[in-house]
């Protein structure tokens, strides 16, 4: 029987390890601009928002959109009475000149934070007339990051999809084209500000991978994220450490194997 030495075993198990990683990442780069940012490219989207039934108003602040090919989608929270919170969309085929009626994405969330929750992140592939959705909700069922997804331009919505469960609010990103989805969310249940980050090869019905997109000594903060093909890029801002007003945007690209 053939016995292998401890160094050699310990080699074969790194090596496995390594294999299993889903995301194959670069260096972290970073930059000072906020380029790109959703905060920054969504700020225009919030006019002429639609009432959505059984809310009292919108929260501008949480609208953000993407543009592909001369459409717009829009992805909103507004405000029920008790201070919950319905996710609603809307989609424009003629960059804004029209909507269709808005629709509810999620409406289980229980919190009471008004408006003080973080926004969702949304991308749309035309090519597909998929709509993904990622978000932070407080349900019945528990707390944590969720994932929508239509398959109609945002008519309807599949039943949302638990990405992560942990009771502190998280902003959450995402990108896909087609079946391929990748799922970026400050980590709630890590006690120094982290990225993760979930992926699917089968539209979010099922996430099969996941990873940490930060490393352990970088603070990490309100990611965004992009997928071309099998290649991931995430951005993320980097809390200034001695107080000040600045911070840094860091980012860093990987090969999804």
């Amino acid at each position: 029987m053939r016995r292998w030495s401890n160094s050699f075993l310990g080699v074969l198990l790194l090596a496995t390890a390594c294999a299993k990683e889903p995301v194959e990442w670069g260096d972290v780069s970073y930059r000072s601009s906020l380029l790109g940012d959703p905060d920054t490219r969504s700020a225009i989207m919030s006019a002429n928002l639609p009432a959505v039934r059984g809310t009292n108003s919108p929260c501008l602040q949480s609208v953000r959109s993407t543009a592909v090919a001369g459409e717009l989608v829009r992805v909103w929270w507004a405000m029920r009475a008790d201070s919950s919170a319905v996710l609603s969309l809307q989609h424009s085929p003629n960059l804004g000149a029209t909507w269709q009626a808005p629709v509810d994405i999620d409406t289980r969330d229980g919190g009471r934070r008004g408006c003080a929750r973080p926004a969702p992140g949304i991308s749309y592939d035309s090519a597909s007339r998929y709509v993904y959705v990622a978000y932070f909700i407080e349900g019945a069922d528990g707390a944590g990051v969720f994932f929508a997804h239509s398959m109609d331009d945002g008519s309807m919505f599949h039943s949302p999809v638990p990405v992560v469960y942990g009771s502190t609010p998280s902003r959450a990103a995402v990108a896909g084209h087609g079946d391929s989805v990748v799922v970026v969310f400050e980590d709630p249940n890590s006690t120094a500000p982290r990225v993760g980050i979930v992926l699917s090869h089968t539209t979010g019905h099922i996430f099969e991978q996941r990873d940490d997109v930060t490393p352990e000594e970088i603070p990490a903060r309100a990611p965004w994220v992009t997928l071309a093909h099998d290649t991931i890029t995430v951005w993320w801002k980097v809390p200034d450490r001695t107080g000040g007003m600045t911070e840094r945007v860091a980012y860093r690209s990987g090969v999804w194997r």
